[in-house]
């Protein structure tokens, strides 16, 4: 979506660059080792480009459950990312898995309507799935 000079131009700029994957694929949908490959490759590509680590990743599509699983959690906390967000609709918390924050976005016109939102989303139960227990 974005060229090599893009990506710099926004991280030479003090944007965290944040990994996905190499082709956007739902992951759920992948044999475990193509999955570890994408992941991977994204996350090298980008830290060529930037000179960096990527610390964050972003789950393609993003819903808990049914685009990735509780594998593709434990895969992206080994590949040394720091934490990754979902499409799971709410606020972060910190009792929150942070392999598996929600988000939402909070574009609204007024202020009385982005305060709704954000209460809103404070209420919301995000879901999470459990993490493996082996090693």
């Amino acid at each position: 979506m974005m060229t090599s000079d893009q990506v710099r131009a926004l991280h030479g700029a003090g944007m965290e660059i944040g990994g996905h994957t190499e082709n956007h694929p739902i992951l759920a949908r992948l044999a475990p080792s193509t999955a570890r490959e994408e992941i991977g490759r994204g996350k090298e590509q980008l830290e060529h480009i930037t000179g960096e680590r990527v610390r964050l990743f972003a789950y393609p599509n993003g819903k808990p459950g049914q685009d990735y699983s509780a594998e593709h959690v434990e895969l992206v906390r080994k590949m040394g990312f720091d934490a990754a967000v979902s499409t799971a609709w709410g606020a972060a918390r910190s009792s929150d898995d942070r392999y598996q924050l929600p988000r939402f976005t909070p574009w609204n016109h007024s202020v009385p309507g982005f305060t709704l939102h954000m209460a809103r989303n404070m209420m919301v139960d995000v879901p999470s799935l459990k993490r493996p227990t082996h090693s």
